[in-house]
């Protein structure tokens, strides 16, 4: 056990007191003679983005002149937490103890950033108040909100103290403090704004109250969580921090319990009797002779090698290093250490291999000890943590126990070391993770350029999307066409898919030659739809986790945990996701080469017709839209008039889905040479030649697949609407469970409560793709017309050209961001800047 720090088999590290972070006057100025501005803040171990994003905002407001002392209070021992709302709830009445009884203090909440100096608020006139807060609603149960208040810790000492905050009820203690007259001050509602109340240039400091919009996701087992609409604020600072390379505790300023743990750590290895022992290097020889291990060495061609654990008998001690022989054949310099590169430039290493040691080192030293790790090593990280508790006994006799942590914790900061050192490859392997643990894998593929695989559906479309993206990424890639049982396929869609990711057998998957899926396994699969997302993860599985997978599609996003990026678009109705990424439209293969080619391929297709020539591509009926032959009449009229009023002439071109009927009435009021009819099995077909040759195109609304390869053109759109269907009852509920899913009731505080009820079961069943949500076409077009990219049907015609969405090549440049390689690909050359969250106006659409 070390001081401050007592060890929890089932779970956190449980504390004495709270973390101090100090942030000295780095500066001249009027603050070297002034107090430190001292800020507790009320926090747990999942809140640990959102700590280092409020320590960031605070390093970009504070005076630099003054000294800034910042207490996180998380996990602290001695609370009883039943009933609390959050992990951290009666912390904040435990200050005055915590501050000595004397001088001031402020309270955060950990979910709130710094927009102004928290000096201004700390130097204020008190005006004999024992504390300040903004005011509640009026039906709020108490008069006062406690997320941020400056405190006269002498005068509240009495009325709070550790036994009362320890065990007492928050209303209660807040009670017990406004009954002693004038102990409660009012500020500024700036200083508290909490999500919609933020004012740009006006609040001082923004709360992300409702727990689930909070843009970090700290709890994803808890909440299902949603688009907060000053979101961006947030994630722009934790982009700045992430640029500047912050960590709140460095090598320089660790954490608390780190000196400890070294001295800890040195007492026992320097217990023992007698000589030392020849080490024994037996389990990082078997880390390295495993698959994973030796696909690591070929990749970097390892030679250097340098492993850190911790030290289990006095025979394992510093310095000490061995040539070790492989199976394979392959000799390594393998040097052995207890404790992080020292140097702020640590010599370089091919490979850095960590078993028993990251589970054992605290909590808040983790971050920077990868951070150290990763930039020790010039070609990958090969890492194996437990899930459980694990103990070990150092040389003197004296046993670490590393406490439990998440999965998902070790992954965000393997992925956190990952984003800041994007050339070295990286493998976690997490044991006691189910039946077979977990692995999770980032930086570069170990094939340059990295094997793709195309997944390919029974449904063309996705097929389609699929190799859009394969091209935009500019890799090369094969094509596994599959193909299902459509009974079993069925089966596993309704009743097996909940149970997460099963064998290919499982989803009625019929292998041949032509689609055979055996070693050697791709670096990345692509797979549109539910089906061939289930047989990408199911490939991953079978490649050990050297296989990364992007899905697309609706179903594939409802799969994002498990995933390694969903690619979906905006009008889907899906939560967020870290590993979503979200688009206008179905990705497409259309370019402005493909574009080229196809004009000069059909070049006479359109010849003797006047211009502008206007084409008509036609979808057809579906769930949401109707298109029969009286419907099909009236467009072709319409689309008719459109073009003959600006001197030109309109030319249909049918799909699948037109149909006979309304095909027939396309061609009886255009004409038959001005209709091109989609026929199955055609060697040929002039559909790319028709998009290329025309002066403007007019989709049907029905059809996103057509929308999305005119709007990688720059001629002219128009958004013909198709009459809309009436919805059954199946329908109707769905639209209802939905709306329930994302509605915001207010609590008697007037702020939106914590998602519960119908909300989380509704918000649930969607992420778990339980409930599928309808697609929301008008909010689509709406989203297109709002961007330029489009205009409705009936608008006079414009023969300006607008900007091409080419959003394949911006998904393609982000995954290859993700993958650590930054160098864009000749396909993304142009391409529009990419952004993967929703714009404010295609969720104002999905929320109607």
């Amino acid at each position: 056990m070390i001081r401050g720090v007592l060890s929890n088999r089932r779970g956190p590290e449980l504390r004495t007191r709270p973390v101090r972070v100090v942030l000295a006057a780095t500066a001249a100025g009027p603050g070297r003679g002034k107090l430190p501005v001292r800020i507790f803040v009320g926090t747990e171990a999942a809140q640990h983005r959102a700590e280092r994003v409020l320590l960031w905002s605070i390093e970009q407001v504070r005076d630099k002149s003054r000294i800034y002392e910042i207490h996180l209070m998380r996990d602290l021992l001695g609370f009883n937490r039943r009933l609390w709302l959050t992990g951290f709830t009666n912390y904040r009445f435990a200050i005055p103890h915590f501050a000595g009884n004397q001088g001031r203090a402020i309270y955060n909440d950990v979910d709130q950033i710094y927009l102004a100096d928290p000096a201004e608020l700390f130097d204020r006139d008190m005006g004999g108040h024992g504390f300040l807060a903004i005011a509640n609603g009026p039906r709020a149960r108490v008069p006062v909100d406690t997320s941020v208040m400056l405190i006269d810790c002498a005068r509240m000492a009495p009325v709070w103290t550790l036994a009362a905050a320890q065990r007492g009820r928050k209303n209660a203690l807040l009670r017990r403090a406004l009954a002693a007259p004038g102990s409660w001050g009012r500020i500024e509602p700036a200083w508290n704004a909490r999500d919609t109340e933020y004012a740009p240039g006006e609040s001082k400091l923004l709360h992300y109250t409702t727990l689930h919009l909070q843009p970090w996701r700290p709890f994803p087992r808890q909440f299902v969580y949603q688009t907060n609409p000053v979101g961006h604020v947030w994630q722009a600072l934790e982009r700045a921090a992430d640029a500047a390379g912050y960590l709140p505790f460095t090598q320089a300023r660790p954490g608390d319990a780190y000196g400890e743990f070294r001295a800890v750590l040195r007492a026992g290895q320097a217990t023992g009797d007698g000589a030392p022992t020849v080490p024994g290097f037996a389990e990082e020889t078997a880390m390295l002779d495993a698959a994973p291990g030796r696909s690591l060495l070929d990749a970097v061609d390892a030679r250097s090698l340098c492993s850190y654990r911790l030290a289990a008998s006095a025979g394992d001690r510093e310095p000490q290093q061995r040539i070790l022989s492989l199976a394979s054949g392959r000799s390594v310099a393998c040097q052995r250490s207890t404790l992080p590169p020292a140097d702020d430039r640590p010599a370089r290493v091919d490979g850095v291999l960590c078993r028993q040691f990251l589970e054992h080192l605290p909590e808040d030293d983790v971050p920077w000890v990868l951070d150290k790790l990763f930039s020790a090593a010039s070609g990958f990280v090969l890492a194996e943590v437990p899930r459980g508790p694990e103990s070990i006994a150092l040389a003197d006799g004296t046993r670490l126990t590393a406490p439990r942590r998440p999965h998902g914790w070790w992954r965000q900061q393997f992925e956190a070391a990952g984003a800041r050192h994007p050339a070295v490859r990286w493998r976690l392997a997490l044991r006691g993770v189910g039946r077979f643990g977990r692995v999770h894998q980032g930086g570069p593929p170990l094939r340059q350029p990295p094997l793709v695989w195309v997944l390919g559906s029974d449904k063309p479309g996705h097929t389609t999307q699929s190799i859009g993206l394969a091209e935009a990424l500019g890799w090369p890639y094969e094509v596994k066409q599959l193909r299902f049982r459509s009974v079993v396929a069925r089966l596993h869609t309704w009743l097996l898919a909940p149970f997460g990711t099963l064998g290919a057998s499982l989803v009625g998957l019929r292998r041949d030659r032509s689609a055979a899926l055996a070693p050697p396994w791709p670096d990345l699969a692509i797979a549109t739809g539910w089906r061939p997302a289930r047989v990408a993860l199911w490939i991953a599985r079978q490649s050990e986790g050297h296989t990364r997978v992007v899905g697309l599609g609706r179903r594939a996003g409802q799969i994002a945990d498990i995933v390694d990026t969903a690619v979906t678009c905006a009008h889907f109705h899906l939560p967020p996701h870290p590993r979503r990424v979200e688009t206008l439209l179905p990705l497409s293969p259309v370019t402005p080469a493909g574009l080229a080619a196809a004009g000069e391929r059909w070049q006479g297709l359109l010849d003797g017709l006047p211009h502008p020539r206007v084409v008509l591509l036609v979808g057809g009926s579906n769930e949401f839209y109707r298109l029969d032959a009286a419907g099909a009449t009236r467009m072709a009229e319409a689309v008719k008039v459109f073009a003959e009023q600006a001197g030109g002439v309109a030319v249909a071109v049918t799909s699948r889905r037109t149909g006979r009927a309304a095909t027939a009435a396309l061609r009886a009021v255009l004409g038959a040479s001005q209709v091109h009819e989609w026929r199955p099995g055609q060697a040929e077909n002039p559909y790319l030649g028709y998009i290329a040759l025309a002066d403007a195109l007019v989709v049907t609304g029905d059809s996103e697949s057509m929308l999305g390869e005119a709007a990688a053109t720059t001629k002219p759109l128009y958004i013909y609407p198709l009459p809309e269907r009436r919805f059954g009852l199946r329908r109707r509920l769905n639209d209802w469970a939905v709306a329930r899913a994302f509605a915001r009731p207010l609590n008697r505080r007037g702020t939106i409560r914590p998602q519960q009820g119908f909300e989380y079961v509704f918000a649930r069943a969607i992420a778990s793709g339980l409930l599928p949500p309808p697609r929301d076409l008008r909010a689509l077009h709406e989203n297109l017309f709002r961007r330029g990219i489009a205009r409705p049907f009936g608008q006079p015609f414009d023969a300006a050209p607008r900007p091409p969405l080419h959003e394949a090549a911006t998904v393609a440049g982000e995954i290859r961001r993700r993958l650590g390689m930054a160098e864009p690909s000749a396909a993304e050359e142009g391409a529009d800047a990419f952004d993967s969250s929703p714009t404010p106006a295609s969720r104002d659409g999905l929320r109607r």
